[in-house]
């Protein structure tokens, strides 16, 4: 054998080895178990698959069991924001829902009541 027949003899018996070395080995499935991770009571987590499929809503302490070989998109679904059930989260809302000049002008307004409404008080 001459030398170019031998390299392309060991270049084969490399790839050989490589290919049987380096196969596949078969996925199985992943349990993801969700903790309460301190989010809003009610918190729904919606799981897609990689075309957009809903495969199910979980809450925040649910497992699910997915198939390693596909890819999933994960979706925190908040909960129902009620204005009037919380003085803060009210206040929160309204600071989001209004443009910055108004949530400004607002805090403006109870920092020049309060300073009104201490000075009649006091007099």
């Amino acid at each position: 054998m001459n030398k170019a027949t031998k390299t392309l003899v060991f270049s084969f018996f490399v790839v050989v080895v490589l290919i049987g070395w380096c196969s596949v080995v078969e996925a199985e499935n992943v349990s993801i178990t969700f903790s309460d991770l301190n989010l809003q009571k009610g918190t729904k987590i919606l799981v897609y698959n990689a075309t957009g499929h809903l495969l199910g809503e979980y809450n925040t302490t649910d497992t699910v069991i997915l198939n390693s070989t596909q890819d999933y998109i994960f979706v925190l679904k908040p909960s129902e924001q009620v204005w009037f059930q919380n003085p803060l989260n009210a206040l929160e809302l309204f600071k989001v829902s209004v443009p910055a000049f108004l949530s400004y002008l607002l805090f403006a307004v109870v920092i020049v009541g309060t300073g009104y409404l201490v000075t009649r008080v006091l007099r």
